[in-house]
């Protein structure tokens, strides 16, 4: 049955949006004692088909403009938020909405991107604060970068990914701009690289720099970003060249992160501070010898799985998005790989893909270039879509589509 959900258009991306209203929240409503939903003025139109019986939530963020939906599993919004995108900015999102359990309390988090922060002009970096909310939706505390060799204490943060390990321990994730000279071949070349930290009681412990690892240079591929290893800057003087955009901690307690300009899953060792590179998965430097139609292309999303390593595939090389799934043997450096489609699908940016049980996967469709839907939930089994949302204005492409219980 379709349900369609109206709602107050959203403005302030470019052109593509009409109609505006003033931001507006109501407080959160405990569901399990009065089922009340919280919709914010100036939500994008929405149309949900379909439903699931799935207990949990679902989290969309947007990159582009400043809006927040959680869902239960029969497509009914629970809470939202809304705000107009600054004058000061053409666009501004609201990245990477998740939840998180601390101690058996809940918490939320969000990236909020600022208009003050420089962001190289590049599209896919929103450098902002990460957001962090209590059960109820407050905010209690607003993150930024600790001091280090690298940067400076509230230096902005890259919106693609955050962990928090308890309220006073995360890892965080930023782009940096930089003149280095160690390009091969190249005297001096300025680079926006990669920095990862993990802050604990507002020291820094651990951190990362792509920069440090000059093999990395030579890996960089222009599938997605014709300018992302043009390290003579001939046509920019910020080629992104690794382009971060996601982590997740693994059995080991290191940090298995995502590479889009790499087409690379990498594994950073948290327990040292040189030498932490442990592992590349698919890339020009794959260490699992995959095929080569077993490799992602502009991939935007891996996550710990059990005992795989699921991604999201964007699939920018051949314009077709997959679902990779890859159990490693790090030991032998082998891998056996299985591979999900929805043909006609393809997503050139953005996205995200997780299994809830069996084959049954929410997949975040990103920056789809095919149709309007921007969510599915689907059962890989029997080949069918359970449930989806469908943007009425494409060009309001969503980030993330999660689901957390």
């Amino acid at each position: 049955m379709n349900k369609s959900i109206l709602l107050v258009i959203l403005a302030g991306f470019i052109t593509l949006l009409i109609g505006c209203h003033a931001g507006g929240e109501a407080p959160y409503i405990n569901r399990e004692t009065e089922f009340t939903p919280v919709i914010a003025e100036g939500l994008p139109k929405i149309t949900v088909k379909g439903e699931t019986n799935l207990p949990g939530h679902f989290f969309i963020s947007f990159p582009f403009t400043r809006n927040l939906i959680m869902m239960d599993g029969k497509g009914n919004i629970i809470w939202s938020k809304h705000e107009p995108v600054p004058a000061t900015l053409a666009i501004s999102g609201l990245w990477d909405f998740k939840k998180h359990i601390i101690g058996g309390q809940s918490y939320f988090s969000y990236h909020d991107r600022k208009a003050e922060f420089d962001n190289f002009g590049l599209a896919g970096f929103g450098p902002g604060e990460r957001v962090i909310l209590d059960s109820k939706f407050n905010e209690i505390k607003r993150i930024t970068f600790e001091q280090s060799e690298v940067t400076e204490k509230g230096h902005p943060l890259d919106g693609h990914d955050f962990i928090m390990i308890d309220l006073n321990n995360y890892i965080l994730s930023g782009y940096i701009k930089k003149t280095v000279d160690n390009v091969p071949n190249i005297a001096q070349s300025s680079v926006v690289y990669s920095y990862l930290q993990e802050v604990q009681n507002g020291a820094v412990i651990w951190d990362w720099k792509s920069i440090d690892y000059p093999e990395l240079y030579g890996l960089s591929v222009t599938d997605a970003d014709a300018n992302a290893n043009d390290f003579e800057n001939t046509f920019t003087d910020s080629p992104d060249y690794v382009h971060f955009n996601s982590m997740r901690i693994d059995a080991d307690e290191n940090l298995v992160c995502s590479f889009r300009h790499l087409n690379s899953i990498i594994c950073l060792d948290r327990h040292k501070n040189t030498n932490q590179i442990l592992w590349k998965l698919s890339g020009n430097a794959d260490d699992f010898h995959l095929a080569e139609n077993e490799k992602t292309s502009c991939q935007h999303y891996a996550v710990i799985d059990k005992d795989s390593i699921s991604v999201f595939d964007n699939g920018n090389k051949l314009g077709q998005s997959y679902i990779r799934s890859y159990k490693l043997n790090t030991g032998n450096k082998t891998a056996q790989v299985k591979t999900l489609t929805v043909p006609g699908k393809f997503s050139s940016a953005c996205g995200s893909a997780q299994r809830i049980t069996g084959e049954t996967y929410v997949i975040g469709w990103g920056k789809t270039e095919n149709d309007a839907v921007c969510m599915s939930v689907y059962d890989f089994a029997t080949n069918n879509e359970l449930m989806s949302i469908t943007l009425e204005v494409p060009q309001n492409f969503t980030y993330r589509c999660v689901y957390y219980e």
